[in-house]
């Protein structure tokens, strides 16, 4: 994937020195005024909560274009644990009506990796994306190999349509069409439109040429982890941004960045990424960085910060209710999972700043939400501090210490995807290092419940009146002991939380 991502930073900077042999094209083409969340679950962006490869987990993933006028080009990214870096992604091309499948696993280095056998395109290839596991080389290079394939194992994803592709006999289109399940996903002879999605173009007019005009809505996803060893699964859908004029959908931004590690001086003012600002960024933002979820695509987001702060605000909640299970009767066990999709646009950690007070950057005009005041840096990770659980007969305490791979016990939520794991009145001994359910080692978290089953809340403006960006659900395993010999009796539960503003 992306090349291997062999030297990056060197071909990042061998980019930059050369000038760069293209201006770069920026987002244009929206109708859209805003970006909103919809409740139907299609629209122009997504946000996966959560994918795992941890304790025998894999993940299937489902993509899914509506749109039965117009073909989709897609960016896919995996964001991992705890600090939201990028491990890995993909451009889909998606033929009208079409829907995308693959699966996420652990290989023998213990990190993920993406196998596909269906017929859509993709940049790269379908065997170099078989073949190329999650990516390490942004993650903590202080700790060790098995802790970075550790931290390939768990995150989010973001998906965005990036551009349509009208039915067409020229352009990019009859190359992602589907014939018999296959698509030709090559120039021809006399249609070189897919090498031509190699190149950043000038402007909206010219991916027109080949095929690409604004994005419409039509975009969905569902998720599934399903773990064999212990007959268990879960599902879900993903959650859906979309782009709205006067309260209906509407074209966003022509946003296409090609799949490729090609740098060049201002690509990180396309990003809200901390790490990405400035004449010399931290991290030396590529082409295949972008987009991501806060690349302006709708009129009036002026910038990345601007688009970033409205999603968080259609995200923000003042506090998470779910239900929990922990009933020895029916061995039950309950995780939940927040997930905090916007934080990485609001702070990331500089691993190379070897003073701790240092080590968060901020973006100062995203980080209202996870802000210096909110937030402290345990270790490489960031901690959101002061939540408050509260369980059902209203007893409240801070929750217990987290713990993460190598044993270092950290704060809650010290994760952009975070795991709450339940113990029972009936349960003790010490802290758990592996979640109850989802088999979490990158974040966890545990709380305790006055009952074996109930409902609790996590309030997350304990210390101030600032709402905090989260989605997420709970996940609960149980097993029915009076099922027949020879017959599974384990059972998987999901509950999306509900978050509530007031």
């Amino acid at each position: 994937m992306r090349g291997k991502i062999v030297g990056l930073y060197a071909a990042s900077l061998l980019a930059l020195a050369s000038g760069g042999a293209q201006a770069i094209q920026t987002p244009a083409g929206a109708e859209a005024d805003s970006l909103k969340v919809s409740e139907s679950g299609v629209g122009h962006m997504l946000i996966v909560p959560y994918f795992t490869t941890q304790g025998g987990n894999a993940m299937l993933l489902s993509l899914i274009n509506t749109d039965d006028a117009n073909g989709k080009a897609v960016k896919l990214r995996f964001r991992g644990v705890p600090n939201a870096d990028i491990v890995y992604d993909l451009h889909v091309f998606l033929a009208p009506g079409d829907m995308w499948t693959a699966n996420v696993s652990q290989n023998a280095e213990g990190r993920s990796y993406l196998t596909t056998t269906d017929g859509s395109c993709t940049k790269p290839e379908k065997s170099k994306v078989n073949d190329t596991p999650f990516q390490t080389e942004r993650l903590d290079p202080k700790v060790t190999d098995a802790q970075r394939a550790n931290f390939t194992r768990e995150g989010y994803i973001e998906v965005i349509t990036m551009a349509d592709v009208p039915v067409s006999q020229t352009g990019i289109s009859p190359l992602i069409a589907l014939k018999d399940g296959k698509s030709v996903c090559a120039d021809t002879a006399a249609n070189t439109s897919w090498s031509a999605m190699d190149r950043d173009l000038a402007d909206v007019a010219a991916y027109a040429a080949h095929g690409l005009t604004p994005p419409t809505t039509g975009l969905a996803a569902n998720w599934t982890l399903m773990n064999v060893p212990k007959a268990l699964s879960w599902s879900g859908a993903a959650m859906a941004l979309e782009a709205r004029k006067d309260g209906v959908p509407a074209k966003g931004n022509l946003a296409y960045f090609p799949q490729t590690s090609d740098g060049m001086p201002g690509l990180g003012r396309f990003s809200a990424d901390p790490l990405f600002a400035g004449e010399r960024p931290i991290v030396w933002p590529v082409m295949y960085d972008l987009p991501d979820l806060s690349t302006p695509y709708y009129v009036g987001a002026s910038s990345a910060a601007v688009q970033v702060n409205a999603i968080a605000a259609g995200l923000e909640a003042r506090s998470v209710i779910n239900e929990y299970w922990t009933s020895s009767v029916i061995q039950a066990k309950t995780d939940w999972l927040l997930s905090m999709p916007t934080r990485r646009f609001a702070v990331g950690i500089n691993y190379a700043e070897a003073d701790a007070s240092k080590k968060a950057v901020f973006n100062p005009d995203v980080s209202e939400h996870f802000s210096k005041e909110k937030t402290r840096v345990t270790g490489d990770a960031l901690c959101l501090v002061d939540p408050l659980f509260v369980a059902r007969n209203r007893e409240s305490y801070a929750p217990k210490d987290l713990v993460v791979v190598g044993g270092l016990r950290l704060a809650v939520f010290c994760g952009v995807t975070s795991v709450l794991t339940f113990k029972g009145p009936h349960q003790g001994g010490a802290p758990l290092e592996v979640s109850d359910v989802l088999s979490a080692r990158t974040a966890i978290n545990q709380g305790e419940g006055p009952s074996a089953d109930g409902w609790a809340k996590v309030g997350l403006t304990r210390s101030s009146n600032v709402r905090i960006p989260v989605i997420g659900s709970a996940f609960v395993s149980a097993n029915n002991p009076n099922v027949a010999p020879g017959t599974a009796g384990n059972f998987g539960v999901t509950w999306p939380h509900r978050l509530l503003k007031n």
